[in-house]
């Protein structure tokens, strides 16, 4: 049976059975199968892992990346609802959400914090935005360094939502977060909540950062780029910037006052490169 057991003060860390060692061999040959894209062998593996050990965490995710893969989807959201309910079933009494933490540098606690993520991902996709959103706000509660880049679902879930102040108040715990999501979702918040000033600065300093976001936003066509791959994202890039506005870009551009306020800024900031004065 999985526990809980208390690291340091209101830190936690998973505790699992001796047959969860005895497993992982299997299970990391599973994971090198599904890398591989052998999802048939993959399967089988995670399966026979499970057989002998149903509340496996990570097997259960990573057989509903399987069936995910293979558009089961209902079945792939049903695993990771089961995940999630194992999972929580080891929370002690005393282990206070909101205060309480599941740190992802604790190797345990990943493959519970990996679940939470799938299951909030899968409720976004199907439309449920609340739902998703507050799987997300309980990731960020659970592990507030957001090694797995919560925020940034969080925010756009919030957007989504009209809750412009919200996503703001996220950003704010990330201050010093050059994601393409918190710095251009915070110059738009702001402008959305007609704090034009700080939203102007807000600006600039994303489009210092990452200009090429700035330039995606405003393209009448949007292609991904050549040098895009898919395991891995460019800072600063050309394809960290298209997949910005493949997520965003309906924010920016439901608002047309949105987009002219960035071109304008994108004008004066390029003159001000121009200068040497910025």
């Amino acid at each position: 049976m999985l526990k809980l057991s208390r690291v340091a003060p209101h830190e936690w860390e998973f505790v699992y059975p001796a047959i969860y060692r005895d497993l992982m061999d299997e299970f990391h040959a599973g994971c090198e199968l599904y890398e591989e894209g052998d999802l048939d062998e993959a399967e089988r593996v995670f399966r026979a892992v499970l057989a002998q050990m149903p509340d496996h965490l990570d097997a259960l995710h990573h057989l509903a990346l399987v069936l995910s893969e293979r558009n089961l989807v209902d079945e792939a959201r049903d695993l990771w609802e089961q995940d999630v309910r194992i999972g929580r079933k080891a929370f002690p009494k005393d282990f206070k959400p909101g205060r309480d933490r599941l740190e992802w540098c604790l190797l345990e606690n990943r493959p519970f914090l990996r679940c939470l993520h799938g299951l909030a991902l899968v409720k976004y996709e199907d439309g449920e935005i609340e739902e998703a959103l507050k799987l997300f706000q309980e990731l960020l509660s659970l592990n507030p360094n957001d090694n797995q880049g919560v925020r940034a679902m969080a925010q756009e879930a919030l957007f989504k939502l009209g809750r412009f102040e919200d996503a703001l108040e996220i950003t704010k715990q990330y201050p010093d977060d050059i994601m393409s999501d918190t710095l251009y979702g915070r110059a738009l918040a702001l402008f959305k909540l007609g704090q034009r000033q700080k939203a102007t600065l807000a600006l600039q300093e994303a489009i210092e950062y990452l200009p090429l976001v700035g330039k995606e936003l405003l393209k009448t066509k949007h292609r991904l780029p050549r040098t895009a791959r898919p395991d891995m994202v460019t800072v600063g890039g050309a394809d960290e910037a298209y997949y910005y506005w493949e997520q965003w870009g309906q924010f920016w551009e439901e608002d047309t006052k949105a987009l002219e306020w960035l071109r304008e800024i994108m004008k004066q900031t390029a003159t001000k490169i121009h200068r040497g004065t910025y």
